[in-house]
Formats: C-alpha cells, sequence, structure tokens
C-alpha cells in the first residue's frame, strides 16, 4: 500500500466510490487510481510523493503557437493540444513484479522525457502543470 493514515492523495476525477460513515462522506479509492500522495496538509512541489511507478512531470502549457512561417494560432480549450514532453520532477519507487521484486525506474529526476499522447492525468500543483504518467506510458528521456 503505498499510502499510510493522514496522507493526503489526488487521483483521477472519476475514480472511486463515495460511502457515508457516521455521517461523514468518504471516497474509496484503489491504490493504482492514487496519482500523487503529499503530507503536511498542503499539496506543494516539496510535500508531493510520486506512487507505484508513477512519474511526475513538468510541462509547459503554450497559450499560443508560432507555424513556421509566423502566424500565431491561438492555443484551443480541447485536449487535443496536451503537452507531451516535460521534465522529470518526482519518481515513484516503481511496480511489483508478480515475483514481489520491485522493478526499478528507468528515469531519474531532472530526465527531459517524451511520453505518450493523451497518456497520464493533469495535476495543478500552486501554478503550474503536471503531468502524471506511468513508466510504461515513457516513450523516452533526452
Amino acid at each position: 500500500m503505498p499510502v499510510v493514515e493522514g496522507d493526503g492523495v489526488v487521483y483521477g476525477k472519476f475514480d472511486g466510490t463515495e460511502v457515508t460513515i457516521d455521517g461523514e462522506t468518504h471516497s474509496l479509492i484503489r491504490d493504482n487510481d492514487i496519482l500523487v500522495k503529499f503530507t503536511g496538509g498542503s499539496l506543494t512541489v516539496d510535500s508531493v510523493e510520486a506512487v507505484n511507478d508513477g512519474i511526475l512531470v513538468y510541462v509547459e502549457t503554450r497559450e499560443q503557437e508560432e507555424t513556421s512561417g509566423g502566424l500565431l494560432l491561438a492555443s484551443t480549450n480541447d485536449n487535443s493540444r496536451r503537452p507531451t514532453t516535460g521534465v522529470v520532477t518526482k519518481v515513484g519507487p516503481g511496480r511489483m513484479a508478480e515475483s514481489g521484486d520491485l522493478i526499478p525506474m528507468s528515469v531519474e529526476v531532472g530526465d527531459q522525457v517524451k511520453f505518450m499522447d493523451f497518456a497520464g492525468n493533469e495535476v495543478k500543483i500552486g501554478d503550474k502543470e503536471y503531468s502524471v504518467v506511468q513508466m510504461t506510458e515513457i516513450y523516452a528521456k533526452f
């Protein structure tokens, strides 16, 4: 289990099941649905940790894009232009193999990576955009 009692977690928008216990609403979440965990009560870059084979990647979002001819194109509101490259900010410990051995990660903090289109989940920490991707979604590091 990648978390302990008291940890804060970020999970996907459609993940989890709400239950009410003693008048309080809780969410039941599978450990594979946890994107990142954090301690200290607030989500910051310093307090966040990637879990399992998750990788927190800082991605730069573009408000406008320039074509080779110098024409400026405004960004669209759909996800067709989500960034697919970025800088590794946090790396989880790795995925557990069926044998019980930990499969080591192939990236380190500071690596530039290219990942699959539409891979991962967007997470905003402070005023910066990040993507949480799995190791299997990484195409290349450079």
